[in-house]
């Protein structure tokens, strides 16, 4: 189980079931969402969701467990996040946005993994 894929089940929720809003809105595609709650399903032997053909049309009583659960983790990270914050203060993260191109011209030193 990986924090991506908790990531991908609360923003499919969050989207109203739907995964194509889901992967818009963590900035990646529609099939990498897709196979990670797949593979998520599998790991855990828990639908996740209920489908109907291709689309998904509910929250499995498992799943909303799962979802909760989830929610909670993340809560739990976030609070991890903002304890390092105020334990550094002077270290802080400096966001920057560019083109994709600048990640094969910016110094290794520079770029964060």
């Amino acid at each position: 189980m990986k924090l991506q894929q908790l990531r991908f089940i609360l923003a499919i929720a969050d989207n109203d079931l739907n995964i194509t809003q889901a992967s818009e809105s963590l900035y990646t595609s529609q099939p990498g969402v897709s196979k990670q709650l797949r593979l998520l399903e599998e790991e855990l032997d828990i639908k996740i969701f209920e489908r109907n053909g291709k689309n998904l049309s509910g929250i499995t009583p498992a799943g909303q467990v799962v979802l909760e659960k989830a929610n909670a983790i993340m809560e739990q990270i976030e609070g991890i996040k903002q304890y390092s914050n105020e334990q550094n203060p002077d270290r802080r993260p400096l966001p920057v946005a560019t083109r994709a191109i600048a990640s094969n011209v910016t110094p290794f030193g520079l770029v964060a993994a």
